[in-house]
């Protein structure tokens, strides 16, 4: 047993393992959830992308397809295209369900834009508890289908579309390409999920002897899942467009990358929905990391941080025919 009485701190890769001594060591709740928000907002602040990269960013709010309220969505292009037509990154931010916004994507989506000519989209969808399903998807559904249906005036090519978020989003954005696959309105051609946040079922199953101890934990899940879902997790009925881990086909999608930690709460039903992805036929890539732990991606100089920036931007370019 370690100096922190750590069940798991002896598989932590030593590159990723500087901030385990500072981590929130309070799961979340209702009374701490303000606080929370702040110190994730702290964690990332407000950075102009257009100082880094050579992109533009512009802020619409286009319109719910699901009724009156409308969604807030940023949109990076670059300044110099690589394209006629440019592919489409719609990304969705993590902060289990409760927090985050689009800033945390804009690094990685003006990168994109820059680097490759991607039309970078991050969705600004309703925080549970202030919102619960399905208003996270309507959400996220709404701004990427406004998206393909003005593909033409935002220089956009509808044939190369990638779907795309890390942890709540990621459990979003799986959600999302399911019902995507159901109501056959459009398509989508690549799905990215990082860390991703499947099933509800995980916030009450027996604790892991060794993943989820650090940054992201079955308390805090919980707690997530409650908050989005409205009701607690684990009851019978919850849609699979909700947690994805429930959907009982997942035949139809893209090709899917996934990448988790193997200390990571997440490893169990990623492992799981890697193995229905590929039962059902679809292509599947599935990227798991000796010793990364939930946040370990924003260590970005680790090896396997860029590893894994690697190995998805190959997917992402092959999965859209742009190598």
């Amino acid at each position: 047993m370690s100096k922190y009485n750590s069940r798991s701190i002896h598989l932590i890769d030593s590159e990723v393992s500087g901030s385990i001594a500072s981590r929130r060591t309070e799961a979340l709740s209702e009374s701490a959830l303000a606080e929370s928000r702040s110190q994730q907002s702290q964690m990332m602040p407000d950075i102009d992308v257009t100082q880094m990269f050579p992109v533009t960013i512009e802020e619409k709010w286009v319109p719910s397809y699901f009724g009156e309220r409308e969604v807030r969505i940023e949109m990076i292009k670059p300044k110099h295209p690589k394209h006629d037509r440019m592919p489409l990154y719609y990304s969705i931010h993590g902060g289990g369900m409760v927090m985050g916004s689009p800033a945390f994507d804009r690094p990685g989506n003006a990168l994109l834009a820059a680097k490759h000519g991607f039309c970078g989209v991050s969705v600004d969808y309703g925080l549970a508890p202030e919102y619960v399903q399905p208003s996270q998807l309507q959400d996220c559904y709404s701004g990427l289908k406004w998206c393909i249906e003005h593909a033409e005036e935002l220089g956009i090519d509808p044939q190369k579309v990638a779907l795309a978020g890390a942890s709540a989003g990621g459990g979003l954005a799986a959600g999302t390409a399911l019902y995507i696959r159901d109501q056959k309105e459009f398509e989508i051609h690549h799905l990215r999920l990082d860390s991703p946040m499947l099933d509800d079922r995980t916030s009450l199953a027996t604790e892991h002897p060794y993943a989820g101890e650090f940054f992201w934990t079955k308390q805090d899940d919980y707690f997530g899942w409650k908050s989005v879902l409205g009701h607690e997790p684990g009851q019978v009925g919850v849609s699979g467009y909700y947690a994805p881990a429930r959907a009982k086909s997942l035949a139809g999608f893209p090709p899917t990358y996934i990448g988790i930690g193997s200390v990571d709460l997440f490893i169990d039903e990623s492992l799981l929905f890697a193995k229905q992805l590929i039962y059902d036929g679809v292509l599947a890539e599935l990227h798991v990391y000796p010793g990364y732990h939930h946040l370990s991606g924003m260590f970005t100089e680790a090896h396997f941080s860029k590893e894994g920036a690697k190995s998805s931007e190959y997917a992402l370019l092959k999965a859209l025919d742009l190598l």
